[in-house]
């Protein structure tokens, strides 16, 4: 028959480890809320045109990834949870419209430090940002410069086109691939409307 010391040994050892995992979990919870938070703000600044506040707010989104990242590393269990991934795919989107914003171009993935899935979901939902800001554009009747948002629109397509791998490695390339072209259809179609009035009114 078992010592009944035993069971109580075995039980403090899991309840000890259950809760340093918790512990973690909880934190990167918090974390990932306010990675996902610092990222919404600096695009919505991206949008006002407000970049020294989109920086400010992309640098805080970046602080709390990382953190997330070196508590997790040894968490595998946590590491790979929606949440966090869902942190790093925010942190990509806001680092992606904000440099484009400044620069004209894209981020490489070992810049950012992060997954394949993460950057492949960030740079699908950058997609709709930037058909926010060519709207936004044609709005103004400023259509070359809204063009410029399309471009890079597609350029993105073409590479969510060329990852020909399987959906669970790349975090369901498919559907964002779908819901991607969809967005530039549309946007294609609001650019040449508006390119074709404009021809009729000169």
């Amino acid at each position: 028959m078992l010592e009944r010391n035993t069971s109580e040994e075995v039980l403090f050892e899991l309840r000890h480890s259950l809760s340093s995992i918790y512990d973690v979990r909880e934190e990167s919870l918090r974390l990932s809320r306010r990675a996902i938070q610092f990222a919404s703000k600096s695009i919505r600044s991206v949008h006002r045109q407000e970049l020294n506040e989109a920086r400010l707010q992309l640098n805080n989104c970046k602080k709390c990834v990382s953190e997330l990242m070196e508590m997790t590393n040894s968490f595998p269990m946590i590491k790979y949870n929606g949440f966090v991934i869902d942190a790093e795919k925010e942190m990509v989107e806001a680092s992606l419209v904000y440099e484009f914003e400044i620069s004209s171009s894209l981020i490489l993935p070992s810049e950012l430090n992060v997954s394949a899935v993460g950057y492949i979901g960030g740079l699908a939902d950058s997609i709709g940002e930037w058909r926010r800001r060519s709207l936004d554009l044609l709005r103004e009747l400023r259509i070359e410069e809204s063009t410029k948002y399309l471009d890079i629109m597609e350029l993105s397509m073409d590479i969510l086109c060329e990852l020909d791998y399987p959906d669970g490695m790349t975090g369901g390339l498919r559907r964002l691939a779908d819901n991607a072209r969809s967005i530039i259809e549309r946007t294609r179609s609001d650019i040449t409307n508006a390119s074709v009035q404009a021809q009729m009114r000169v």
